[in-house]
């Protein structure tokens, strides 16, 4: 037997889930479940160019609006390139009027005429390529948010594989839960449930917003995923904490779980 299939079938008879989950303790309803808050929108920043970074106005922790200039870089060269593709896309057309207008007169052949219009699609690709460059020279915000890391200082080169910049929309967020399969028999999405966060103490209104495709087989469990029923910018991306469904689930439900996960 394989190694790791071997791992996993011990894992399996010791009763041990083969894939990690938040605590659940059925047996103790009064608990809840433990739940992590994460943003819908987390963006890490990167870039293909091979510039030195111009401007990085935004720091760790700062608030940014959509649209905002994040991050640009030191483009002269490409804009250099730009300004030369233009100019060959310009003569690439004045050439080929000139065939098509001698072609008139029989001083040109067709074959001319069609070379010259090759070139002018040509120019007018690689201008647009130069164009699509240029246009990666600043990097805008695509939402509300706030600024979690950044990887790079002005006048840095950019490091391949290494974010720029890491984004999160603190305004958009939902709660990561596990809870017991036992539960599917009553949990509904719109099940509303109470959410105490750690590291504050206080508690907040939430319901579940989706219920997860398939069960864990091996410890009986279904992902959930909540949202706050309102926005608060003291709930930031991380914090974590203990859902309550005392008000929703039927007491004898939750009751069974716990026997059932004992047993």
């Amino acid at each position: 037997m394989r190694p790791i299939a071997a791992l996993l079938l011990s894992l399996g008879l010791l009763g041990l889930p083969l894939f990690p989950a938040y605590a659940v303790d059925p047996s103790a309803p009064d608990q809840g479940l433990r739940g992590v808050v994460r943003s819908k929108a987390r963006l890490e920043l990167t870039t293909g160019l091979t510039v030195p970074v111009d401007t990085v106005p935004f720091r760790s922790g700062s608030r940014f609006s959509r649209d905002d200039l994040l991050v640009s870089f030191d483009c002269a060269r490409l804009k250099a390139e730009l300004r030369a593709a233009e100019a060959v896309a310009q003569a690439a057309n004045v050439e080929l009027g000139q065939k098509a207008q001698l072609r008139k007169y029989g001083a040109a052949g067709k074959g001319e005429v069609d070379l010259a219009a090759a070139g002018a699609a040509r120019s007018a690709a690689e201008l647009e390529l130069a164009a699509v460059r240029m246009s990666d020279c600043e990097i805008r915000a695509p939402f509300d948010g706030r600024v979690v890391e950044t990887g790079v200082d002005a006048h840095e080169m950019p490091q391949p594989g290494k974010p720029l910049m890491i984004i999160v929309d603190d305004s958009n967020l939902e709660i990561d839960l596990v809870a017991p399969s036992n539960w599917l028999g009553w949990l509904r999405n719109g099940a509303g449930f109470a959410f105490t966060l750690d590291e504050t103490g206080q508690t907040r209104q939430a319901i579940v917003t989706a219920i997860g495709a398939e069960v864990d087989a091996v410890s009986q469990t279904i992902r959930l995923t909540g949202e706050f029923a309102g926005h608060d910018t003291a709930i930031l991306p991380g914090m974590s904490g203990t859902a309550d469904f005392s008000a929703t689930a039927p007491t004898a439900s939750i009751r069974k779980a716990g026997e059932d996960q004992r047993q």
